[in-house]
């Protein structure tokens, strides 16, 4: 989703080509018959559309952080604190592209910075150790008030959906329910996000197929990962120690299970099984277990007489908590 200089410079190499490509076309056209001349505005029109989602990503990127942005994440993502300041700006700048190009709607509710921001670190974490990414095809994520049934209706019974990769109709949609969004970042080791998950089965989607099986995993990680997974499901065994048991519904509830668990709690998962750890590790191209290591144990509220963790010296009330409420 970033655009860097460079990327920015293939890009133009790339629609210049294409453009000087169809304008010697028309331009041998025009011999024949000197109407086809008329294209001509139609090649420039095509060179900035080809331009179009490079110039405005780097107009994005360029832009100022809100403060209020800054808080929340600084607040309420564990991840975003345990990151260096380069990785912190890599993270900020893929949450103002991703919130410039993902609509979030609330439904019978109001979705404040918090929310949007909530959302747009659930997309970013998984995806940071890749060096590009892109959530092709999702255009909207609606935040529901609370949990919800398989007719998008508030939830009855045990059909409790906390969120959804939305189908058919509904494709090119996610579906969150916003107090369990708020949640997951609550407790940042309970093994449990619903933002991540379904953004885990996006990355898992990437390939054309939500099969557990996400794209770009090499060969000396997908065979074991396969073999580790059907062995997995074949077992009857419920409570299965560590691994929450619905992770054993299918093949791509697995993989968005256990990406849950590698970034909530790597250190458990690395302690219960090395191998599961490292096949996770080798997928998302990220160290959670050293990043996460004696951050993800703080408490994640900062009290608010204490030390704002943005560094500026002033007390969290007067600083972050502050601007944060003031962004709601």
């Amino acid at each position: 989703m970033l655009v860097d200089p460079q990327s920015d410079r293939v890009n133009r190499r790339w629609a210049l080509g294409i453009c000087a490509l169809c304008a010697a076309l028309i331009a041998c056209l025009a011999l024949i018959r000197p109407i086809f001349l008329i294209g001509l505005p139609i090649v420039l029109g095509m060179y900035f559309l080809l331009r179009r989602r490079s110039t405005r990503r780097l107009r994005v990127i360029r832009g100022a952080f809100p403060e209020a942005w800054e808080a929340t994440l600084l607040s309420d993502v564990a991840f975003f604190r345990a990151l260096d300041e380069p990785q912190r700006e890599r993270f900020r700048n893929l949450v103002k592209v991703f919130l410039d190009e993902v609509r979030i709607t609330g439904i019978r509710t109001t979705v404040d910075d918090r929310t949007r921001v909530l959302v747009a670190a659930s997309a970013v974490i998984p995806i940071l150790g890749f060096d590009d990414w892109e959530y092709n095809g999702l255009g909207e994520v609606l935040i529901y008030p609370d949990g919800f049934d398989e007719q998008y209706q508030n939830a009855s019974g045990d059909r409790h959906i906390l969120g959804m990769v939305g189908t058919g109709h509904l494709s090119g949609v996610m579906i969150l329910s916003q107090p369990d969004l708020i949640s997951g970042f609550a407790n940042p080791e309970d093994k449990r996000n619903v933002g991540i998950h379904e953004f885990a089965h996006l990355v898992d989607k990437a390939d054309g197929s939500v099969d557990g099986l996400p794209i770009g995993i090499d060969q000396p990680t997908a065979a074991p990962w396969v073999q580790w997974v059907g062995e997995e499901l074949k077992s009857t065994s419920r409570g299965r120690h560590h691994i929450d048991d619905y992770a054993y519904t299918n093949e791509a509830e697995y993989f968005a299970v256990l990406t849950e668990y590698f970034f909530e709690a790597p250190e458990v998962l690395a302690k219960k099984n090395p191998q599961l750890y490292q096949m996770m590790q080798s997928m998302y191209r990220q160290n959670t277990k050293s990043l996460l290591s004696g951050i993800i144990h703080r408490p994640r509220r900062v009290g608010r007489n204490s030390p704002c963790p943005c560094g500026s010296g002033d007390k969290f009330k007067h600083c972050c908590l502050r601007k944060s409420r003031q962004g709601a």
